[in-house]
């Protein structure tokens, strides 16, 4: 097996511990620990650490995020309780383009809290963020930033925030996009901070990838999708697919208030 689908494996059956509450994130989101492979657990790391342990204190490739379907918050527009299979859709769109700019994503349905979405955490430096990123002007950033663009307005995100952009130090740096709850309506709900490129021809490669997104969709990946997705998001997807094939442009905003808020 490859590494990706080793790690996904991982995800899928390793046993967690819960770590500690990102106290920012609207609806529950929790850091978690895989101890498979953790020699000591945290209530043994603490009592040799003499203090309770810190993240610098774990090994990254243990870490994990999981969002519990029972910690979702309702909202007026998205179904009660689908938040979490929307981020597992998401980092499967991400693969299946050959972008995999979303951190490895499962449903998990054994967590400590019930099912809900696990990703690998992802190590990365917490002064870099979209606006850092396109500021800096590195070609090949600036190439994932444009691939990001076209990803969100395929999944229709409603909330790509400059700080769901983080940078994993290289060389070279790589660019990862977290925070996918809120996507794959049937109606356009497009928020993003990346209007930069609005009206500019998307670039060959990537018009390329999206259409062998489109072959997949025709065939077992729609299949997958509708395992976390409505047949009328799926459906949704294809449109928007075609869509952006036939104009070949990055889109325009939408809706009437194309920005996220806050902007970070």
């Amino acid at each position: 097996m490859d590494e990706l689908t080793l790690l996904a494996d991982r995800l899928l059956t390793a046993p967690i511990e819960v770590v500690g509450r990102f106290g920012d994130a609207s609806n529950a989101t929790l850091l978690v620990r895989m101890t498979d492979r953790a020699p000591r657990s945290l209530a043994e790391l603490a009592e040799a650490l003499g203090r309770e342990p810190e993240l610098d204190d774990l090994e990254p490739e243990d870490l994990a995020v999981y969002k519990p379907q029972r910690g979702e918050r309702p909202l007026w527009d998205f179904p009660d309780g689908t938040l979490h299979r929307r981020e597992v859709a998401a980092h499967e769109v991400s693969a299946a383009l050959g972008w995999d700019q979303v951190p490895t994503t499962v449903l998990r349905t054994d967590a400590p809290f019930g099912v809900g979405s696990l990703q690998r955490y992802v190590a990365h430096d917490l002064e870099q963020h979209y606006f850092t990123l396109l500021e800096q002007g590195d070609t090949e950033v600036v190439a994932q930033l444009e691939a990001m663009v076209v990803f969100d307005a395929l999944i229709e995100n409603a909330d790509r925030k400059a700080g769901h952009v983080l940078c994993a130090p290289g060389p070279p740096d790589r660019v990862w996009l977290i925070d996918h709850g809120v996507t794959f309506h049937t109606e356009p709900k497009l928020r993003t901070v990346a209007w930069e490129l609005a009206g500019d021809e998307v670039p060959p490669r990537l018009l390329a990838d999206v259409d062998r997104l489109r072959e997949g969709l025709a065939g077992g990946f729609g299949a997958r999708l509708a395992t976390l997705l409505t047949e009328a998001e799926v459906l949704a997807l294809e449109a928007r697919v075609v869509t952006l094939l036939q104009q070949g442009t990055f889109p325009h905003p939408s809706v009437r208030h194309p920005y996220p808020w806050p902007l970070l």
